[in-house]
């Protein structure tokens, strides 16, 4: 069938003449009634063939074809592409075909609407028709273009039998919005806000967490929970199904760094005495994203490492606070007891008594300006002015122990005191130290010498009451038996004898005690007054040179009470240990004398009279017994 006659019989099946103004003549299409068509494109002017006579172009079957269709035709599309108001960029739709993006061969189905089509009226002028539908009997090929531009998402085709670019389908795309408000970070309630919306599309948030999953938020103005911190990214979906199957969707994500700020104060020590200081550091921490932007201890601003030494005036309990800031605008507050302990110093006198004796312990207790305070002794408490008499029994070192107390903690002290045995026992033996002595002639004969040697053991017994702890009386005796030996020489022949000679002491002294308290040894001395008795035995030389000396002598022994001085060590055998060895030494002021008168033997020959003197020095040893 020719052009005309197609148009002719088009025409006379037209019953009204505003039909008959909606008749567009396209190049390359029929417009004909398909009763399968119809319902779907009532109110659209029908078009039945392609190809023929209107078409834009000859067909476009491949790539080349179409890419080559917007190079040569590209100023008549883009005047055709105003005429039809089209709201898309045109260099978008060139764009895309040049670069083969969103272009894909579909197969256009009959009873589908088209918005617009280009065509040639008459095959010569390019002109716009609209509101069309396929009506034809069968689905026809084509290039369908894809795109979005301006805000919108377009879907076009182009016939592959005619070359004519037509509007299928357009709609706004999907458009979200997204606000994270960094101020809406509550560390208190533990939200974070943030705000969403969605146009032309249906909207969807979802929240990833710290820690990789993700959990489904709600859309609008949102206050988010989160317990562990760490970066949160929110993305928010808006998304519109088009009416080519194709899903649109807009979204955007926004990440917000959630950290709440942290402090702690440590003070190092936390318990100090009265008039110590302790070191107050705030560790400050802002918080996963944030920095540290202030640090305040009890209102006071701190510089980092924001320490401070802390000093108090009174004993007592404190609390410190601190406030740390962060540049996202959060607080964090703590606080820190410290305790200030009042001091305490005691004394104890005298410290060194013996048993029975009475001695003072006195407790100072020093609270600076702080909370009142609570003294006890030993364990009692005891009130001012915080002194207490103490007696012991039992000799030993007792230490007494004094408790201050209040809000601020405690302090104590303690004091050493000892307490000696009164009576000491000293079983000991004794040596009388022995050398020669001349002895002085009495007779007339002079060139004659008299020699002696005098020495001596024994035992004793001496025992020490202590008045106090550095001073004791010390009383006792002991007996030595003192071996005299004489050497004579008279007229020219020589003599000997010896004879046992008993000494016998007993004595009263005052020691004064010389050791530091504490000490382990006891070491005295002191002045003594003692009486010495002796045996007088007499005694008949013997020649040793064969000649006999008749002589016999009897020689004069007085006893004396004289002066003298003792010293003496006490070791015991273990540390407070009643039992020691003691060494000890006396000196006495005395001559231990022996004298005879001359006298004559039988031969007529003379013997002469003598005197000895020795001083006495007593070297002792024994064992100590205190009680």
């Amino acid at each position: 069938m020719s052009q005309c006659r197609w148009l002719a019989e088009y025409a006379a099946a037209l019953t009204s003449v505003r039909s008959a103004l909606v008749l567009f003549l396209f190049g390359g299409l029929t417009l004909g009634a398909l009763p399968a068509a119809a319902q779907q494109c009532e109110g659209a002017s029908e078009i039945t063939r392609l190809g023929e006579a209107n078409r834009f172009t000859p067909p476009v079957t491949d790539q080349e074809g179409l890419q080559a269709l917007f190079v040569d035709h590209r100023d008549e599309m883009l005047a055709l592409l105003g005429e039809a108001n089209w709201s898309g960029d045109a260099a978008d739709l060139f764009a895309a075909v040049a670069a083969w993006r969103g272009v894909t061969s579909t197969t256009f189905e009959s009873g589908q609407r088209i918005q617009w089509m280009f065509f040639r009226e008459r095959g010569a002028t390019p002109t716009v028709g609209t509101n069309l539908c396929w009506a034809g009997d069968e689905a026809f090929p084509a290039w369908e273009i894809r795109l979005e531009s301006n805000g919108r998402w377009y879907s076009m085709i182009v016939p592959k039998v005619c070359g004519n670019l037509a509007l299928l389908a357009e709609q706004p795309l999907p458009k979200v919005t997204l606000d994270l408000d960094i101020g809406g970070l509550s560390c208190t309630d533990k939200t974070f806000d943030f705000q969403s919306s969605c146009t032309d599309g249906t909207a969807s948030v979802t929240v990833k967490l710290p820690d990789g999953s993700e959990e489904a938020a709600g859309v609008g103005n949102v206050s988010f929970p989160f317990e562990d911190e760490g970066d949160f990214t929110v993305t928010a979906r808006c998304i519109a199904d088009t009416s080519r199957g194709d899903r649109l969707e807009d979204s955007m994500s926004r990440t917000i760094a959630v950290g709440c700020p942290n402090c702690e104060i440590k003070a190092e020590p936390a318990e100090v005495a009265l008039g110590q200081s302790s070191l107050l550091t705030v560790v400050a921490e802002a918080g996963h994203g944030a920095r540290v932007t202030g640090v305040t201890l009890d209102g006071e601003a701190l510089a980092s490492p924001y320490t401070k030494e802390m000093t108090h005036a009174g004993a007592d309990a404190f609390t410190h606070k601190a406030m740390v800031e962060t540049n996202a605008g959060q607080t964090a507050e703590c606080s820190t007891g410290m305790k200030v302990a009042p001091t305490v110093t005691m004394s104890i006198e005298p410290d060194r008594v013996l048993t029975g004796q009475t001695a003072v312990v006195s407790v100072v207790p020093e609270n600076g300006n702080g909370a009142p305070v609570t003294v006890a002794l030993d364990g009692q408490p005891l009130a001012e002015p915080y002194e207490r008499a103490v007696v012991h029994g039992t000799d030993g070192e007792y230490t007494h122990t004094a408790t201050v107390e209040n809000a601020g903690g405690s302090s104590e002290t303690s004091a050493t005191m000892k307490v000696d045995r009164r009576w000491t026992l000293l079983p000991t033996l004794s040596s009388l130290s022995g050398d020669d002595v001349h002895i002085s002639m009495l007779g007339p004969d002079t060139r004659d010498r008299l020699k002696a040697c005098v020495d001596g053991v024994g035992i004793g017994f001496s025992a020490e009451y202590r008045l106090s702890y550095p001073v004791g009386i010390m009383f006792g005796g002991n007996t030595i038996n003192c071996e005299a030996d004489w050497y004579l020489h008279p007229g020219g022949r020589t003599g000997h004898s010896s004879v046992d000679v008993e000494m016998k002491k007993f004595f009263v002294g005052l020691n004064v005690h010389l050791t530091r308290p504490g000490s382990r040894v006891d070491w005295w001395l002191g002045p003594l007054v003692a009486q010495l008795d002796y045996s007088t035995p007499s005694f008949v030389t013997e020649g040793i040179d064969g000649v006999s000396v008749d002589a016999v002598y009897s020689p004069e022994w007085p006893g004396e009470t004289v002066l003298g001085a003792n010293m003496g060590l006490k070791i015991p055998f273990k540390r407070d240990c009643p039992v020691g060895l003691y060494l000890g030494a006396f000196w006495l002021d005395s001559s231990m004398k022996a004298k005879s008168e001359e006298i004559r033997g039988a031969d007529e020959a003379l013997a002469p009279g003598f005197e000895l003197r020795k001083t006495p020095v007593y070297v002792n040893a024994g064992i100590s017994f205190e009680f």
